[in-house]
Parts: structure tokens; C-alpha cells; sequence
């Protein structure tokens, strides 16, 4: 990193910060891994990245940082709040697969937050990798790389064999020093929290992403509603850290709850003053029904459970999807760490016409909570993988959508005689008018808008000769159950229902 000083404001360049984005199963991690030379996919589950990482690398004795984003569309509010925290974006399109959904989504969340990007073409090595075809499409989406009549620089690499690598982090580091990126390591610390949750053993945890000045082990920083002393501060590696400035990722201990994922943070002074800055706390409703459902519509309680805060938010806006004209979500809670009794108790005593659901993403059960939710009828369904756990939930919901009836009229007939009526049973006569009389096929007799009558055809006759269906312009007699009543000269619609 250079050391030139402005004397006049003791800004110093720093290191940039990259954000990798892409579609799913294009190599972001990958290249990452590839980078810092560790196996970081391999943890991850499904061999996704379910949420944000940062990491520091070096390249020519200079430091650059990168945050590695998730692919999965669910996860479009975290791919933007990485764009916006960082100083270039690199979009990786796999060569094979050329330009994708999320593909387009990360090009416009670079474009949105007004950040240089670059586009590295991953997987080149593959057999079925065509570079012009891709190269072509970009350009049909107004990306035009170098060699295509733009001036986007673009990388061919192999993630997996590490080919174009170090090319493209030379073409980042070049990216970078037109932007002159400056800070100064003599201001208390600032920055944006990059990811938060709560740990098992060692209680909350947050991701840092310093954008300018220092912090320290000890310092008081506010974020939002909270404010916190730091207790512990790690590096990028894990490893504990007394100060760390602008650019670095750092997860440090102290707050008693999340900071919420994407807010500004500061090192304050002290205790005090870190409290006055704190923004006073206002409640947030979760529940996205009124107050009173409309009636016929299916209110199903939510309580949603996730590991980290930026996992909760990407659970929070797919569940509001799943809102339909005959289904209402209705989201209790909220929140991160494991399901506990808590939950299973509220979810228990909420009122909804088709019973409640907990979905954990990334958590465990405790082994009371679930006793309880046995006890309690109360289902809950969890996965390490987001799209798994979304399609679980689109096809619980399905199955407990009331299923509409249709009735489709297949024919009518006028009642000429009725032979006999006793209980439930019915025995008359008539001429079909239209369409076809079938055995077992619903009817009912309307008496202007009100429906005096129902019933099922159980045996159809004509000639005297027992027939599973009658057309129009025939007579025919006909055996029935039935409820209601019926006179000569009433016209039965006939119907299937399905």
C-alpha cells in the first residue's frame, strides 16, 4: 500500500475494496478460494455462500479486500448492499452458461450504486465454453467489454485451475488506481456492518467493514439501535487483532443484540457519547396481515428462525411472497438463533385458520422445543440450504390452499314425471334439452337465483335399458339421491365438478 500523505488532510490511498457477483454455481467462491488459496466452498452448504464473506489478500505487497456475495435470487437485498459498500465490482459469468438472471442483477446493482465493474468469464477450461457468444451477450445488455467496442475490461479465467487469475487481479489493482481511493487512519473508525448473528458459545457477533480511520479492541462504536464496547476483535483469518483500519473486515464481540445487516457504524469517545448517538429503537411490525383477514382466506402464522441477520431479511422478503388471493402470511417473529420453547409456544397460541409454521434456516431444534411442537401440532421445517427450504414451504402452503371447486355444465334437462320420492331418493322422467345426461354426474334445480335442489344421478334408463348416458333431444328416466324440491317442468343443470 502506498504511503504518500496529504499534508493537508492526512488522507492516505488505501486499499481497494471488491465485491465479487454473479449467478448461482458460476465460481464466485471458487475464485475466491482460488485466491486465497483455502477451501471456503467446501463449507459451505450445498456448496452455495448463504450470506456475505470478506477476506483480505495481497498481491504485489499491495492489500485488497474482497466480499463474496450469494447467488441465489433470495439474497438480491445482499448482493446490492455489497455493491454499495464496495469500490469495484467484479461479475463472474460462467463461460458455459453465459448470462443468467442474478448475472444481470449484479450488473445493475454495480450500475446502481455507481461503482466500476469488470467481468471475469470463469470456467473457460470447460469443453462447452464459448468467450464470443458470451462477450455477445453482455453487449446486448449495453455491457460493452474491451475488444467489443467497450472500454469494460474482462478476464478469462478458470477458477478451478487458477488460469487468468492473477491477470484479473492485476486488472483490479490497475481499475483501482484511476479511482485514487483515500482515508485517513488518524479518524475513530467508520464503516457499514457487513453481516451480524448470534453465536452459541461466544453470544453476538459482527461483521465489520471499516471504510475509514482505526479501530480498536476496547473502543465504543454505536450502529443504529446499538452500542457496544468491542471485547474481542478478529481479522479476516480469525485471528485476534488489537486495531485494524480502512478497508479491513473485522468481527468483533461486545453487543448485547445484532446490529442490523447494512447500517453505518462509528467509534465514539466513550460510553456516553456512543449512547447518545444511538438511534432510539422503533418497533417494527413483521405481521403482513390486517388486523382482520377477509373472509374465505387462509391465515397462515410464520415465526422464521435464521443464523445470521442478512439470512432473516432474504427469508423475510420470500415469505412475503407467498401472499395469494386465497392464502394470507401472517410472520410472528422474526429472528436469530435456534428454534427454542419460546417459539413453538407462540406459534402455538396464534390464531390461524390453517395452523402454524417455523422455518429455521442454518439452525438446529432444541430437543424441547421440539417435544413441545409434537405436543402442540405445530410444524417446523428446516434446511442449510435456501432454495431447498423455499420450495419446501411453496409446497406446504399449496397443500393447505383450499382447493377451489369448479362446476363445468355438461348438459340440462326438464323434468316431465316424477315416478317416486322417499327419503333421499328419487325416481322421474325426462327430455334432455341440451348437451349429455351422465350417470354419476352432479345436478341441481334453480328457481330463479335460488337453488332449490341438488343431487347425484345414480342410474340412467332409455328404452327401458339401463345406459351410462343420454343425449340431447332423448327422454329418459333417470334414479337419483336428492335433497330439496322438485316439480314437472323443472329444468336440471347437469354438471361435473373438479
Amino acid at each position: 500500500m502506498s504511503t504518500e500523505t496529504n499534508q493537508q488532510s492526512h488522507q492516505i490511498l488505501r486499499p481497494p475494496v471488491v465485491v465479487i457477483m454473479g449467478h448461482i454455481d458460476h465460481g464466485k467462491t471458487t475464485l475466491l478460494d482460488c485466491i486465497r488459496s483455502s477451501n471456503v466452498v467446501a463449507g459451505e452448504s450445498g456448496h452455495i455462500t448463504q450470506h456475505i464473506g470478506a477476506y483480505e489478500v495481497e498481491k504485489n505487497g499491495k492489500r485488497i479486500t474482497f466480499l463474496d456475495t450469494p447467488g441465489h435470487e433470495s439474497f438480491s437485498q445482499m448482493r446490492q448492499r455489497g455493491a454499495r459498500v464496495a469500490d469495484i465490482a467484479v461479475i463472474v459469468v460462467a463461460a458455459d452458461e453465459g448470462i443468467k438472471p442474478q448475472s444481470l442483477e449484479a450488473i445493475w446493482a454495480a450500475k446502481d450504486a455507481n461503482i466500476p465493474f469488470l467481468v471475469a468469464l470463469n470456467k473457460i477450461d470447460r469443453p462447452e465454453a464459448d468467450a464470443n457468444r458470451v462477450k455477445g451477450e453482455l453487449a446486448e445488455h449495453e455491457v460493452l467489454v474491451e475488444g467489443w467496442g467497450g472500454t469494460i475490461p474482462i478476464a478469462e479465467i478458470s477458477a478451478k485451475t487458477g488460469v487468468g487469475v492473477p491477470e484479473l487481479l492485476d486488472l483490479i489493482l490497475l481499475a483501482v488506481e484511476m479511482e485514487e481511493l483515500t482515508a485517513s487512519p488518524d479518524e475513530p473508525g467508520t464503516g457499514i456492518v457487513v453481516e451480524s448473528h448470534r453465536d452459541r458459545k461466544r453470544g453476538v457477533v459482527a461483521t465489520l467493514l471499516i471504510k475509514n480511520g482505526t479501530v480498536r479492541k476496547g473502543d465504543w462504536i454505536q450502529s443504529g439501535t446499538e452500542c457496544a464496547a468491542i471485547r474481542v476483535m478478529e481479522n479476516s483469518d480469525g485471528d485476534a487483532v488489537e486495531e485494524a483500519t480502512f478497508s479491513s473486515p473485522v468481527r468483533v464481540l461486545g453487543f448485547s443484540e445484532p446490529p442490523a445487516v447494512g447500517d453505518d457504524f462509528q467509534v465514539c469517545a466513550n460510553k456516553k457519547e456512543a449512547e447518545a448517538l444511538r438511534d432510539a429503537p422503533v418497533k417494527v411490525a413483521t405481521d403482513t396481515t390486517s388486523n382482520t383477514a377477509e373472509e374465505g382466506v387462509l391465515v397462515v402464522p410464520f415465526i422464521i428462525k435464521a443464523d445470521v441477520a442478512g439470512s432473516r431479511e432474504a427469508l423475510e422478503g420470500e415469505i412475503a411472497k407467498l401472499n395469494t388471493e386465497k392464502l394470507t402470511v401472517k410472520i410472528l417473529r422474526s429472528d436469530i438463533g435456534d428454534i427454542a420453547d419460546d417459539d413453538v409456544k407462540t406459534a402455538s397460541t396464534a390464531s390461524g385458520s390453517a395452523g402454524s409454521l417455523i422455518v429455521g434456516f442454518r439452525v438446529r431444534v432444541t430437543s424441547s422445543a421440539q417435544t413441545l411442537a409434537e405436543r402442540f401440532s405445530v410444524t417446523i421445517h428446516t434446511s442449510d440450504i435456501i432454495y431447498e427450504l423455499l420450495d419446501w414451504l411453496r409446497e406446504e402452503l399449496l397443500r393447505r390452499t383450499p382447493k377451489e371447486i369448479v362446476h363445468t355444465e355438461i348438459g340440462a334437462l326438464q323434468v316431465l314425471k316424477i315416478f317416486k320420492k322417499e327419503g333421499k331418493s328419487v325416481v322421474f322422467g325426462g327430455k334432455v334439452m341440451r348437451g349429455i345426461l351422465k350417470k354419476g354426474a352432479s345436478f341441481e334445480i334453480k328457481q330463479g337465483d335460488e337453488i332449490v335442489g341438488t343431487g347425484t344421478i345414480t342410474n340412467v334408463q332409455q328404452s327401458k335399458l339401463d345406459v351410462k348416458e343420454v343425449e340431447a333431444g332423448n327422454e329418459c328416466g333417470l334414479a337419483a339421491t336428492f335433497s330439496g324440491k322438485m316439480t314437472a317442468g323443472d329444468v336440471v343443470s347437469v354438471f361435473e365438478e373438479e
